[in-house]
């Protein structure tokens, strides 16, 4: 491999599909959850792409508490591919390790003040 660094930085902006599940014991505490985002193709055909994003420890319990179906918010993080097989047929499964959360959704603005550490214009968790 070569001494070079690389770098893996994905930042996605879509409305969640789901309240995010919160998953308790082992080595950390983590949420998965999901945010769909859309482009629209040469033909003006709107693609529809969901992305799955994990996070862990404090983070996972302010997801939790904090985030709904339906918000819109901004994820920063790292893709993480994990291969696994189903069926004898190989697979990867992507997601996002979450690094940063930037809650999008006005209706939050008031609840996000009550957060430490975030303003009243929007809230950002970051490890």
């Amino acid at each position: 491999m070569s001494s070079q660094r690389c770098y893996n930085k994905t930042i996605l902006i879509g409305r969640l599909g789901a309240d995010p599940e919160l998953k308790t014991g082992g080595k950390s505490d983590y949420a998965n959850f999901s945010i769909c985002n859309s482009t629209v193709d040469k033909e003006g055909h709107e693609e529809v792409q969901w992305h799955r994003i994990k996070a862990f420890g404090k983070q996972a319990h302010l997801c939790k508490d904090h985030l709904r179906k339906g918000d819109l918010c901004c994820v920063e993080g790292r893709l993480d591919a994990r291969p696994y097989e189903k069926n004898g047929e190989k697979r990867i499964a992507n997601a996002i390790i979450l690094e940063k959360l930037t809650f999008l959704t006005p209706k939050r603005r008031s609840e996000n003040a009550a957060i430490p550490g975030t303003s009243e214009v929007d809230a950002v968790f970051s490890v």
